[in-house]
C-alpha cells in the first residue's frame, strides 16, 4: 500500500511540474528561425573549451542542411516535433520533453514535423570554433 501511495504521490508531483514547465516554456520570448544564441562563454575549469547556448527554431516541415559541431550537443526539444536524421544511425523521433546527445563530429540534419520544432541547445565546443560546420 505505502509503494501505491508513493507512486500516486509521484505522479501527480511529475504532473504538476510538467504543467509548471509548460507554463514557464510558454512564457519564454518568441524567436525568428534559426539558432539563436543566448549565451556563450569560456570555461574556467576547461581552458580550451567554451559553452554555448541556443534557442533553436526549425520551421514546419522544413530541415537544416547536413552539418557537424566542433564539441558535444545536448539538446532538450521544448515545442513540436522533430526527427533527428544522423549519418550511421537510425533516425530519432521527438517530441517536446525529450532530450538527447549529439556527439563531436558527427553529421547530422534535423527535420522539424509539421508543427516545426523549438529546442533549447547547450553545447561544449572547442573555443574560438564555429557554432556548426555546414557540409551542404
Amino acid at each position: 500500500m505505502k509503494f501505491v501511495g508513493g507512486l500516486m504521490i509521484g505522479l501527480v508531483a511529475g504532473a504538476s511540474l510538467g504543467a509548471l514547465a509548460h507554463e514557464e516554456i510558454a512564457k519564454l520570448p518568441s524567436r525568428g528561425a534559426g539558432s539563436n544564441e543566448v549565451l556563450k562563454e569560456k570555461l574556467d575549469s576547461a581552458p580550451g573549451l567554451e559553452v554555448v547556448i541556443s534557442d533553436v527554431v526549425i520551421p514546419p516541415d522544413a530541415q537544416v542542411p547536413r552539418h557537424y559541431h566542433p564539441g558535444e550537443e545536448f539538446l532538450y526539444l521544448i515545442e513540436g516535433t522533430a526527427t533527428h536524421i544522423e549519418e550511421g544511425s537510425p533516425n530519432r523521433d521527438l517530441k517536446a520533453g525529450d532530450a538527447m546527445v549529439i556527439r563531436m563530429g558527427k553529421i547530422h540534419a534535423p527535420k522539424a514535423g509539421p508543427e516545426g520544432a523549438r529546442a533549447i541547445v547547450f553545447r561544449v565546443h572547442i573555443e574560438g570554433e564555429p557554432e556548426r560546420v555546414l557540409l551542404e
